[in-house]
């Protein structure tokens, strides 16, 4: 029952929230950001994502390298074989060299443990546990061992957008005030109005204006229409924040503004027009923007001879925009988290 924003990015990576009503699947871990769900547990235990990934990382630690299995081939023929020359080292010395019982076996001890290739058998498996409990601590996981030997061979690497390459939460990019008011007013009357709303593009506003030192008050009345936007009450104006689909239901044409939100939206910007007293007052652009290091990053990979990829549930216009930003020509937009 119910209708909100879920945050999905601890499983898919994605920073907006995604829109659920009656019917739509939820995940354990992840985060309501607005109104009641009642749901029903269809998987626990076991069965749940989290414990699919623990099995993940646990049945890669217990699989076997293909130089592992190379290894315990070996050792299955050297074993025998230096327990035989242990065994002739010690009737050669006891009955040839004739200089006793413990001496004799003293050598014989010796060539087990110089010869016998436990380290083969050890070495390999202790590595391999050793990288994919690291590697899962950083949030890398290996499907088993195997990709782990293979992953010298790499020659494409494909790269998550969200999180990954970019910092993976919203931040105001753009304003752009409309009809007299200017920038300050414009970002002042929308953080204020989204002081009581819990969605991340609300929060994101709010944080913008803060960064740039504007002061904030309370919305004297505030509502929150569920995926669509908010209506508020600040200074005694009647601000209206939420979607370009949302503010034409209100009534409130943006027609003479269509190329500027066409602009903000061509460069991968979640277009949110703020509306004051049934007049546009402006445009703001949010974006998740790029994170420190991922283009020098991305470069880097380049230049070892290694193709980079990016694949994102987002839409192709917000691929292609990040993907030029960082210097990625090959894009695969719209994938689902399991075709991932």
């Amino acid at each position: 029952e119910g209708h909100s924003s879920v945050d999905e990015s601890m499983l898919t990576g994605e920073s907006l929230p995604v829109t659920k009503a009656q019917g739509s699947e939820v995940i354990g871990a992840t985060v309501n950001k607005q109104g009641r769900l009642v749901v029903k547990a269809q998987r626990v235990g076991a069965q749940t994502a989290l414990a699919q990934i623990i099995r993940l990382v646990e049945q890669a630690q217990g699989s076997k390298a293909p130089i592992q299995r190379i290894a315990d081939q070996v050792s299955g023929v050297f074993v025998p074989v230096v327990l035989v020359l242990a065994a002739l080292t010690f009737l050669g010395w006891l009955l040839i060299g004739q200089i006793g019982f413990t001496a004799a076996m003293v050598n014989a001890v010796a060539v087990l443990v110089i010869a016998c290739p436990c380290a083969l058998g050890l070495a390999t498996p202790t590595a391999i546990m050793v990288g994919t409990g690291r590697g899962a601590e950083m949030g890398v996981l290996f499907k088993n061992s195997e990709a782990l030997e293979n992953a010298k061979r790499v020659q494409v690497v494909a790269l998550d957008k969200t999180g990954t390459i970019t910092r993976g939460e919203p931040s105001v990019t753009d304003i752009v005030p409309l009809n007299s008011f200017d920038s300050s007013e414009l970002l002042r009357l929308a953080a204020t109005a989204e002081r009581g709303s819990e969605h991340p593009l609300g929060e994101a506003v709010v944080r913008a204006a803060q960064d740039r030192g504007i002061a904030l008050t309370q919305p004297q009345a505030f509502e929150a229409i569920s995926g669509r936007g908010i209506r508020a009450e600040v200074d005694g104006k009647t601000v209206l924040v939420g979607s370009p689909r949302f503010v034409r239901e209100q009534g409130v044409a943006l027609d003479e503004s269509q190329a500027q939100i066409d602009a903000l939206q061509n460069k991968a910007r979640t277009v949110v027009p703020v509306v004051v007293d049934n007049v546009l007052a402006g445009l703001i652009g949010i974006a998740d923007t790029v994170k420190d290091g991922s283009r020098e990053a991305i470069a880097a990979l380049r230049a070892l001879g290694l193709e980079v990829v990016m694949i994102t549930g987002d839409n192709e216009k917000t691929a292609q925009s990040i993907a030029r930003e960082v210097g990625i020509e090959r894009t695969l937009a719209e994938v689902l988290p399991d075709q991932k």
